[in-house]
């Protein structure tokens, strides 16, 4: 089952953004230096090639200082007020058009200080390049360092702060896209929920740092230890999910590898380790689409109500009743026992919880200790 999920994977998977940029250094190029006795006429010729957007300058006369010369700003120079421009500096140096006072940093500042110091430039350069001074002259475009400061917003928006997975809506977002990519195929998709029990007892017996301790070394464990394909999310403060598309096969397989799914996840999150300071106690449920469609919703609900299950019958509460005055569950579709909604005082779900059902269900993960 680990290596049809990865094959399924190679097609399926939804790709992530490109990594982000954290210092100067990480956007910086190269960047070919003249010196300022240039004539305008040859520096013309360098701008023919599309890849060329600007140019540094060095001082010939003995300066220490260093210039530079952007594309619009020698086509506005090049054009002049009268259209004489290039028959005027054609000859002259490139001194002559050079900025000698642009925006210099250091490579290891950083993007978001950046960025915010070249949005503060008058409106006449406010766009130019900027000129990293390192071992050798580099340049970093402005509108790179604006992508990367929206790419590093849209992280801390998309992910939690804490363990560094995604948070419960990028987890919700990313199963919906899921269930349209297997939508009229072969294939389903897989929903592992896990929970850290008894999370408030751990932390008052063990102190806080401890239990954020334990959080951070699991989500380490998914972000690092599971088959490629599958997604971890954080979904509430001691519940994480694991996503998962699983190859095309029939109901009976199906339930196999989704059960399979789910304790491939918790081996790997209760393996000993010294990143763990305290073993905890973790409970875990699967579900799974049918086969061609899927509804994150149903699949959502479908896995709350089994963990909730799980948990009340764990604590001495009285499991959920499968329905009004029914002694066994009913059938869905696909001829899985149906799970009615946990009741109010279950844990916060994915979203708002709804009375619809997934297509199937696995059995709860046995307790560990």
């Amino acid at each position: 089952m680990h290596d049809e999920i990865t094959e399924v994977a190679r097609h399926r998977q939804v790709r992530g953004g490109a990594r982000l940029a954290g210092i100067v250094a990480d956007l910086a190029r190269p960047v070919t230096v003249v010196g300022s006795s240039m004539p305008v006429g040859q520096l013309e010729v360098m701008f023919r090639s599309p890849e060329v957007t600007c140019v540094a300058v060095q001082d010939d006369h003995g300066g220490s200082r260093t210039g530079l010369v952007v594309r619009a700003g020698l086509t506005a120079a090049l054009t002049g007020r009268l259209g004489y421009g290039r028959a005027v500096l054609e000859r002259r140096p490139v001194a002559s058009v050079t900025d000698w006072s642009p925006m210099t940093v250091s490579p290891e500042d950083s993007v978001s200080t950046v960025a915010t110091r070249a949005m503060e430039r008058d409106e006449a350069h406010r766009y130019d390049d900027v000129l990293v001074a390192g071992s050798h002259w580099a340049t970093a475009a402005t509108a790179d360092l604006m992508r990367a400061l929206v790419a590093a917003l849209a992280d801390r928006s998309t992910q939690d702060p804490h363990t560094r997975l995604p948070t419960r809506g990028a987890t919700y977002h990313s199963l919906s896209r899921r269930c349209e990519l297997v939508r009229g195929s072969a294939l389903r998709v897989a929903l592992v929920l896990v929970d850290v029990r008894g999370m408030g007892g751990l932390n008052a017996l063990h102190g806080l740092q401890v239990g954020d301790d334990v959080l951070t070394a699991l989500a380490q464990r998914l972000r690092t230890g599971l088959p490629r394909g599958c997604e971890p999310g954080r979904v509430d403060g001691d519940r994480f999910a694991v996503l998962a598309t699983l190859p095309a096969m029939d109901d009976v397989h199906a339930a196999a590898s989704a059960d399979q799914l789910r304790r491939l996840v918790l081996a790997r999150l209760t393996e000993p380790g010294d990143d763990l300071p305290v073993r905890p106690d973790l409970r875990s449920a699967v579900v799974w689409s049918v086969a061609g469609a899927g509804s994150p919703d149903e699949l959502v609900v479908e896995a709350e109500s089994r963990l909730a299950r799980d948990l009340g019958s764990r604590d001495g509460v009285p499991a959920v009743p499968d329905g009004p005055g029914s002694p066994s569950p009913a059938p869905t579709t696909s001829g899985e026992p149906a799970v009615t909604p946990p009741t109010p005082s279950a844990a916060p779900s994915l979203l708002p919880r709804r009375d619809r059902r997934a297509g199937a269900a696995s059995t709860s993960a046995p307790p560990l200790v």
